[in-house]
């Protein structure tokens, strides 16, 4: 069998008793089975033959022993394989999970969110009956069939090779059937990759969805995908279907010809009625698991097929191995500077930046505006090296970020943008997401700082209060100030606010601005934002305009100098009068 997935079972130290007992039952199971139908062969020659009354009471009570010997035995081992393959799923849907979330963020640029979770749900579960049934389901019935091909052959070598010439035939389909399964698997993932992608885009959409009455069209677009997905699903069932009447039509014809061929020979005197009874209970029986073994085939091409496409995630380099540098900080950062940057998506022909070279110093407040598309959010987000510059370099404190470990570097910078993502748990555990060690001290300061801690105390559980996954018990404004106090918690030496206070109202919101300026006066302060009013006190406003940067300064020089900045606040602040 080509390209076998072994990597899959990994390190089995630990299962080596389980491996033994389950290999141990396999070869008792198929020794049973085959010893039945030698037996066949004792029933005979003492009931109809020598009529042996002695025998004829005892092979009742043998027929049991061995019948319920074989169901101990195979209990056993379905259960001792069921075992094994759930531990073994189990490593694997732990390692597939900690390499998606290991990846580089270009990466999920290049595949949508929901094609990984089909992957790890929908392939897994399928592999999953690989390890656990499929593997012992062949290897039982590979071992159930040569056991009963000896008995055959023991019984007469002529009549066993006339029993099998059917064989060739049916290794021939085994062949030709597994390939055209392993095709149409791959494909059918690939469409129910699609069809998990948009359950994935209509559940976090559907406020959207709702809104702009688009719920017949998303379903519209959901039945085409399903649609095709049955039509592949199908493809596969026909070829399944057309293996097991082949190999029953094949058997029955060679059996009906070796009744006819067998029966001339035991009338002749050549052959005893018992070995040929036993002989053609061997021989059928051992056509039940040559055909189950093309079924059990045909499924572990279709598992081979998915596991070639979890292995293709499990191969691809993770964010630390493609980034990490070999460098951490001693000190605080001090400066940022970004030199000659540019940087275009993956895939993209166009750069969304271009040769922007700015510093960034402790103990200031920068502001970063322009219009929509400008850059802005893709340029705070080379801070973190969520993406690296496509030319130019970033150094923090005089170091390429390059050169510097990930995990502790971005321990130094805070992230609050204005998508806020909450997880699992209570507000306190949310709050020390990136601090867990802190106390339930610091973590009200780090409330109070964000104007939520009144807020929490309020709630009848405060601080141990569950939020549900991405707080949909809370308001937008209380979720961005949770998210504050979160980074506030971390005590970064930047901090980056991506429309940070967008869900406040206006006096929350200066109280806010007022907070985080006081707490952050010694470090890296950047804000991105629309609202202009927000910013106006920065130390310097960095203007993008098309990806470069068309203008820097403080607010009074940019509005007395620079026509693109001057209108647009007096475009804000005309509404806000008004």
């Amino acid at each position: 069998m080509k390209k076998f997935p072994w990597w899959i079972f990994g390190d089995l130290k630990d299962l080596k008793v389980f491996l033994v007992v389950a290999i141990v039952t396999l070869l008792l199971n198929a020794g049973i089975t085959s010893y039945l139908a030698y037996f066949v062969k004792d029933i005979v020659n003492t009931v109809f033959v020598t009529k042996n009354e002695r025998m004829i009471t005892l092979i009742p009570f043998i027929l049991f022993g061995l019948v319920l010997a074989k169901g101990i035995v195979f209990f056993v081992n379905y259960y001792t394989m069921a075992y094994i393959g759930q531990k073994v799923i189990a490593r694997l849907s732990d390692d597939l999970y900690e390499k998606v979330l290991r990846l580089p963020l270009e990466q999920f640029l290049i595949e949508p969110p929901g094609a990984f979770i089909s992957k790890i749900i929908n392939d897994t579960s399928l592999l999953q009956d690989f390890t656990s049934r499929q593997v012992a389901t062949f290897a039982r019935n590979l071992l159930t069939a040569i056991g009963l091909i000896g008995v055959v052959f023991y019984q007469g070598s002529e009549l066993a090779l006339l029993g099998f010439v059917g064989l060739p035939l049916i290794g021939f389909l085994i062949s030709r059937i597994g390939k055209r399964i392993k095709k149409y698997t791959n494909r059918m993932q690939d469409k129910l990759a699609v069809i998990t992608n948009h359950l994935f885009e209509g559940v976090k959409n559907i406020k959207e969805i709702k809104l702009f009455g688009l719920e017949e069209k998303f379903s519209r677009l959901f039945q085409i995908d399903n649609n095709r997905y049955l039509r592949e699903f199908m493809k596969i069932k026909k070829v399944e279907g057309i293996y097991p009447p082949i190999v029953e039509i094949t058997a029955a014809v060679i059996v009906g010809f070796l009744i006819f061929y067998g029966g001339k020979k035991i009338v002749a005197g050549e052959l005893t009625a018992g070995a040929f009874f036993s002989f053609i209970i061997a021989l059928i029986m051992a056509y039940e698991p040559i055909r189950k073994l093309g079924q059990d085939y045909n499924k572990i091409q279709q598992s081979i097929s998915v596991a070639e496409r979890v292995k293709r995630i499990l191969d691809l380099p993770d964010e630390y191995q493609l980034k990490d540098g070999d460098k951490v900080l001693e000190k605080p950062i001090e400066k940022l500077e970004f030199k000659g940057v540019s940087f275009k998506y993956p895939g993209v022909k166009n750069f969304t930046l271009e040769k922007i070279s700015l510093s960034f110093e402790n103990g200031k407040k920068y502001a970063i505006v322009g219009k929509t598309g400008s850059g802005k959010s893709t340029l705070v987000n080379l801070i973190p090296r969520f993406y690296d510059p496509t030319e130019g370099r970033i150094e923090v404190n005089g170091i390429d970020l390059r050169k510097l470990r990930l995990k502790p570097y971005r321990r130094r910078i805070g992230v609050v943008s204005q998508d806020i993502i909450l997880f699992r748990g209570t507000i306190r555990e949310n709050i020390a997401v990136g601090k867990p060690e802190a106390s339930f001290e610091e973590i009200v300061e780090a409330a109070k700082v964000a104007n939520i801690h009144d807020f929490i105390e309020s709630l009848p559980k405060g601080y141990d209060t569950l939020i549900g996954e991405g707080g949909i018990q809370l308001s937008g404004g209380q979720k961005q100030r949770i998210a504050i106090a979160r980074a506030v918690l971390k005590n970064p030496d930047i901090l980056i606010l991506d429309e940070a206070t967008s869900a406040l109202d206006s006096e929350t919101e200066v109280a806010v601005q007022r907070a985080l300026d006081e707490k952050f006066r010694d470090k890296i302060l950047i804000a991105i934002a629309h609202r202009l009013s927000t910013v106006v006190n920065s130390d310097l406003i960095i203007f993008l305009k098309e990806g470069r940067v068309a203008r820097v300064g403080s607010h009074r020089e940019l509005y007395e100098s620079f026509e693109d900045y001057k209108k647009l606040c007096d475009i804000q602040f005309s509404q806000f009068s008004d």
